[in-house]
């Protein structure tokens, strides 16, 4: 399994994530009779051949009257558009009914609606109904199978469409993001950080995988993102700082700190000092949990000189005791 079926099948399992998928994908009439939350079956249900051809996800809802109690969703997940995607969702589908059949029941099966969700670096071009892929006419084709799929690209869909959901537009960002190009990839973390900024395993989990499909380069945007995030978003700094921590990341904290001193320092000598005494308090906070009361008079006296000194101490120091000891 790759790192975007890994991130895909980790969001779908959030809490809230996956209803709210169906909610907002599905066509009102259908959601409208939902009796609950969708439920999560084993992927194996599609193909009982067990020869590896499992869908991601694979879920089931109750609805309202009718014959058909139950509804099942298969969500695949696809990062490259093959000509024949649909193919394999037939696959899936046939599997599928073919054990429904078996079940015991009325007579009537189910539906089952196939939705795809994309994040491919170029926007799906492919077919959406089963019909479009077969050399014939129109009448000829309605003596055929056909079916359609619900489609969401994510890369090609606006981030502010994604989702009203904040885990489910968070994590779709972060397959938006690793489809996007580099010199647009900084804006998406951005939203992506706001939308997970109150899920901290979530999180960090796409940041990792970001890390394991878009390399470094996203180092400093990550950060920056965190810088953007400003008051009230401290938990998801904190959580930004340690993951760049865990990946050795120091030029770029050194860089901001340094920039951050010399736009304070043209705004006025007194400002820049204590714009640059708040910043060290931060990071001996983030480091070392607490400052004591003389701690706090040091740096509060400390000239430019010396916060630097003590700064750049900071960064690497193993201990509070050991970022003083030159003083």
């Amino acid at each position: 399994m790759g790192p975007h079926d890994k991130a895909f099948r980790k969001l779908m399992k959030e809490e809230g994530v996956a209803e709210a998928l169906l909610r907002e994908r599905l066509p009102p009439s259908l959601v409208a009779r939902f009796e609950g939350p969708p439920q999560h079956l084993s992927e194996s249900f599609v193909d009982g051949a067990g020869k590896g051809h499992l869908a991601d996800v694979v879920l089931g809802v109750k609805l309202t009257g009718g014959a058909s109690a139950l509804v099942l969703f298969v969500v695949e997940h696809k990062r490259t558009e093959g000509a024949f995607v649909l193919v394999q969702v037939l696959r899936y589908l046939t599997s599928l009914y073919e054990q429904l059949a078996r079940a015991p029941g009325t007579g009537r099966l189910p539906v089952v609606v196939p939705l795809i969700i994309y994040n491919g670096d170029a926007p799906w071009s492919g077919p959406r109904r089963f019909s479009d892929l077969l050399e014939a006419s129109v009448e000829v084709k309605r003596l055929s199978v056909d079916f359609e799929v619900v489609l969401l690209d994510v890369g090609a869909e606006p981030a502010c469409s994604l989702s009203a959901h904040p885990t489910l537009k968070g994590g779709l960002l972060g397959l938006k993001a690793a489809a996007t190009p580099r010199a647009g990839l900084g804006p998406v973390l951005g939203q992506m950080v706001g939308a997970l900024a109150d899920e901290e395993s979530t999180l960090r989990f796409f940041l990792q995988y970001l890390m394991s499909v878009v390399g470094r380069d996203a180092l400093p945007l990550v950060e920056r993102a965190a810088q953007q995030q400003g008051q009230g978003k401290e938990k998801a700094m904190q959580t930004i700082s340690e993951f760049l921590e865990s990946k050795g990341y120091r030029r770029g904290k050194r860089q901001g700190l340094k920039e951050g001193l010399e736009q304070g320092l043209e705004k006025g000598l007194e400002k820049g000092l204590a714009a640059y005494r708040d910043g060290l308090r931060r990071v001996l906070l983030r480091r070392f949990k607490k400052v004591p009361a003389a701690i706090e008079h040091q740096v509060a006296e400390a000239d430019a000189a010396t916060l630097t000194r003590w700064l750049e101490a900071a960064l690497e120091a193993k201990s509070l005791k050991a970022v003083f000891a030159s003083h």
